[in-house]
């Protein structure tokens, strides 16, 4: 047998074996470089990612790998970052190879890859047959959706595989007899990445703890919440040694902020009619998914009055995610097709399938005649009543290069605005990502993320546009590049808007019509020199208004 033969025999053995993980993975790197390749294409050969927010942490990154400053700016300090973790693992990349944009789209790879293995790896540890298996992976690849979250270049993948491996040891301790001390010595390795990840992470950390000291393992449960706070204690400390709050101002600002635009923008009834929809579409979700924790909750329910027992695995699993299901969408975020969610999709469909694969057939034979057709859509029905909390999420597949398209006809534009005309500029901006990133300007983030006195502001409900005028000249702003719409009634008078920029087929932006303001009319002839100056550079689909078109 030559060398080829033996490969191709050793390469048709494992995929006998492992056909699910292969065919998983196939699937998930083909939709990937087909998303990637439509990307390109649709922005001129330009990678860029498909959410603004994804260029606040490689801002911070790059400045601590540059200059030793956490910041968006390289300016000062600024506690913009919900997930400490990925802002230092980019980092700590940035320091070791240089700054690259793709790092977040390649290291988001690997992890969607790592993922999938890893949720293979649980299943046939617990022995679901393949086929099984390979539905549950469809479900990560498609309802989390991972493609969507590689193309978004945040912490989610990430978070989802620390979810998953903590879960997954910790119910190991909780339902053996006999313990291994690597499981253990693994989830106190694991505990300080997962609470650093993200802060809602800590629900996790504590649920396990607690259900620690149910079974009386106390051993175990206080050395895992001790390792949760103390990496979040100290960077809490640093915090306000540099004069912020103790928690980042993502974590606080951003339901406030939410609230406060809602509130403000639902007295416009255009503003209502043009959120209607979107308004619909969260309530249906957002009831759908309380609907699935409850069946989680009702299927453990089931399993305990039959054994008596919480402590097996399908029940720890399907009250974990559950109970956590119901946590976030309550008290966290009520939007469930949001990304905030990814990680408690994969726990719930392994919550599931372990749950009810009992009662499964483990053979498939179909025979089909009319007395089947009631079985055969009463199971129609229950698998679509299963899935449809997940379905929705598949919208983020469908807006993939759109997502991508939409920020580099606004957001990279203003970017590369800002970098041709005013690249050490005071500028304010109410998104900061890659205008940050791309550029070394000074930022007054209107939105609070990166700018203190603008954070306090707004926790004290004094900002307005006298306050907000105030701020922009302590920090000598020369143009704001904002959303009117977000700021209705807090735009300065003296403000002269000069131009504005509308991107089409918007679907992820925070308002599709971008607008420039100079700030005192000083500034004004050289932005309206500046925006003309740049206008042929603009994509052609791109709509522009204002007094330098004029």
């Amino acid at each position: 047998m030559n060398i080829y033969t033996e490969t191709m025999s050793k390469l048709n053995t494992m995929f006998h074996r492992h056909w699910p993980l292969v065919t998983a993975l196939s699937i998930l790197w083909v939709i990937t470089l087909l998303f990637l390749v439509v990307s390109l294409k649709l922005n001129q050969g330009h990678f860029v990612y498909g959410l603004d927010d994804a260029y606040i942490h490689m801002s911070i990154a790059k400045n601590f790998a540059l200059h030793g400053v956490w910041g968006v700016t390289p300016y000062g300090f600024s506690s913009s970052s919900s997930s400490l973790l990925w802002t230092l693992l980019l980092s700590f990349i940035y320091y070791i190879i240089g700054v690259n944009v793709f790092v977040p789209f390649i290291l988001n790879i690997i992890l969607g890859t790592i993922t999938i293995f890893l949720v293979y790896y649980i299943l046939r540890f617990y022995r679901i047959i393949p086929i099984y298996n390979l539905m549950v992976l469809f479900g990560v690849i498609f309802f989390a959706p991972i493609p969507y979250l590689i193309f978004i270049g945040m912490e989610h993948i990430l978070q989802i595989i620390l979810v998953i491996s903590f879960v997954f040891l910790s119910v190991q301790i909780l339902t053996s007899s006999s313990i291994r001390p690597l499981n253990y010595y693994l989830l106190l390795i694991l505990t300080v990445p997962l609470a650093m990840v993200r802060y809602e992470s800590l629900i996790l950390i504590f649920f396990i703890a607690f259900l620690f000291i149910l079974k009386k393992k106390f051993t175990y449960s206080f050395p895992i919440i001790a390792l949760a706070i103390i990496p979040l204690a100290v960077y809490g400390v640093i915090s306000v040694l540099n004069g912020w709050s103790f928690l980042p101002n993502s974590v606080i600002l951003k339901s406030y902020f939410t609230n406060t635009i809602t509130t403000t923008s639902i007295n416009y009834l255009s503003y209502f009619y043009s959120i209607l929809p979107d308004t619909i579409s969260t309530i249906i979700t957002y009831l759908l998914a309380m609907i699935f924790a409850l069946i989680l909750l009702s299927i453990a329910t089931f399993r305990f009055k039959k054994s008596k027992t919480i402590w097996e695995v399908p029940t720890i699993w399907l009250i974990l995610s559950g109970l956590l299901i119901i946590i976030q969408l309550i008290f966290i975020n009520n939007d469930w097709i949001l990304r905030y969610t990814s990680y408690l999709i994969v726990m719930g469909l392994i919550a599931l399938i372990l749950g009810v694969y009992d009662y499964l057939p483990k053979k498939f034979s179909f025979k089909f005649n009319k007395k089947s057709i009631p079985k055969y859509l009463g199971i129609s029905l229950i698998v679509i009543l299963l899935l449809s909390p997940f379905a929705f999420k598949t919208y983020y597949l469908t807006i993939i290069p759109q997502s991508t398209n939409n920020i580099y006809e606004q957001q990279y534009q203003m970017a590369s605005f800002l970098s041709e005309y005013y690249p050490n500029g005071s500028i304010a901006a109410n998104d900061i990502g890659a205008i940050n990133y791309f550029t070394n300007i000074e930022c007054l983030d209107l939105v609070g993320l990166s700018s203190n006195d603008v954070a306090q502001a707004h926790e004290n409900n004094t900002f307005n546009a006298q306050e907000l005028n105030n701020l922009a000249n302590q920090h000598h702003v020369q143009i704001a590049i904002i959303y009117e719409e977000w700021w209705v009634g807090d735009i300065p008078s003296n403000w002269i808007k000069v131009g504005e920029w509308t991107t089409p087929h918007d679907v992820i932006l925070g308002n599709d019509t971008v607008s420039f303001y100079a700030t005192s009319p000083q500034y004004e002839t050289e932005l309206i020199e500046n925006l003309k100056s740049f206008s042929p550079q603009l994509p052609k689909d791109i709509k522009q208004n204002g007094l330098y078109t004029e």
